[in-house]
């Protein structure tokens, strides 16, 4: 009886051995931890134009992280951002983009969103328009949005308070029309913002500064001459002139270039100039405003003569026609 119950507790924790182990044969043992890669993205909220740097880190089995490991980037949708092989990364349009890492066998994702700017403010630069009277200028609009980010693309609706005073054409070009005080306003998405305008009663004068891309003075013919029975070489130089325009309900406008001719003397680099004499081509005539508000100059002096002036950000461009023939000359003219 002794032995019996003996054999018995030895017996029972063998069997309990044995329960333990006789599981599911389908588990199998549990796997050791591989290398790995994972993308790390700054915490933030992403709009077009953001930029930021995403780092994909490459650990070991041991979870220890690799230096220097290569890293391919790519992304879903290229016209949502753009990854450089750095990680850099620039959103460009609103919506969901992947991007996928890989660095050997180990690759990794991660959804972003990018989201859409809304409109918070709108600019008119410069704050003030101090303008004279017949002037046609460029200025500028600055919408932005979360963060004062700049939003582009969305539609700009322009307007001044009094168009008696000054108007904005279809190109956004504001002219001075009669002397005055009155606001150009500018609107997107229902945020407004605007600028004082302010005409003086004085015409707005502007000075030639350039020929096409030519600086002045500016060689307009050379020859040689019979002067007082000797043989001598002449230049012709154009080297100023002036464009006014005067505003009202009958705009006018008045051109002015001024050539000068000189003998010259000595050889190329060494050359010495003596002025004989100067002359001046003028034009004079009445403005109107095309549907872009670039300006058709209808010559009084010369007629039907027209020339065209476009308003830009450097100056008043002059597509000027010679009396005569069907040349032309592309003037830049600055206000003085």
């Amino acid at each position: 009886m002794w032995s019996m119950r003996v054999s018995q507790r030895l017996l029972l924790p063998t069997l309990l051995v044995l329960a333990g182990c006789s599981g599911d044969p389908s588990s199998g043992p549990v796997p050791l931890p591989g290398p790995s890669l994972s993308i790390e993205v700054p915490a933030g909220t992403w709009y077009p134009g953001d930029v930021t740097t995403l780092r994909a880190i490459v650990r070991d089995a041991s979870g220890v992280e690799i230096p220097g490991a290569p890293i391919t980037w790519t992304v879903s949708h290229a016209s949502r951002a753009e990854v450089a092989a750095d990680g850099v990364t620039t959103f460009l349009s609103p919506g969901d983009v992947i991007v996928s890492a890989r660095s050997g066998t180990l690759a990794a994702q991660r959804t972003l969103r990018i989201a859409v700017l809304s409109v918070t403010s709108v600019s008119v630069l410069p704050g003030e328009l101090q303008l004279r009277k017949g002037d046609a200028v460029v200025f500028g609009v600055r919408v932005q949005g979360e963060g004062g980010r700049d939003v582009l693309g969305r539609p700009v609706t322009l307007a001044t308070d009094n168009p008696a005073i000054a108007v904005v054409d279809a190109s956004g070009r504001i002219h001075a029309v009669s002397p005055g005080v009155t606001f150009v306003r500018a609107t997107s998405e229902g945020v407004t913002g605007s600028a004082r305008v302010v005409v003086s009663d004085t015409p707005a004068t502007h000075e030639l500064v350039r020929v096409g891309t030519n600086h002045l003075p500016y060689l307009v013919s050379a020859d040689t001459v019979t002067w007082d029975g000797v043989r001598e070489y002449h230049e012709v130089l154009l080297e100023g002139g002036t464009f006014e325009l005067s505003g009202g309900q009958s705009p006018t406008y008045a051109l002015d270039i001024r050539y000068a001719e000189y003998r010259v003397t000595g050889p190329v680099g060494h050359r010495t100039y003596v002025f004989l004499m100067s002359t001046h081509e003028r034009d004079f005539g009445t403005v109107q405003r095309d549907a872009r508000g670039d300006l058709v100059l209808t010559s009084s002096y010369v007629y039907p003569l027209q020339h065209t002036a476009t308003p830009a950000s450097d100056g008043m461009r002059v597509r000027y026609r010679l009396p005569g023939d069907d040349t032309f000359l592309d003037l830049l003219y600055r206000r003085e």
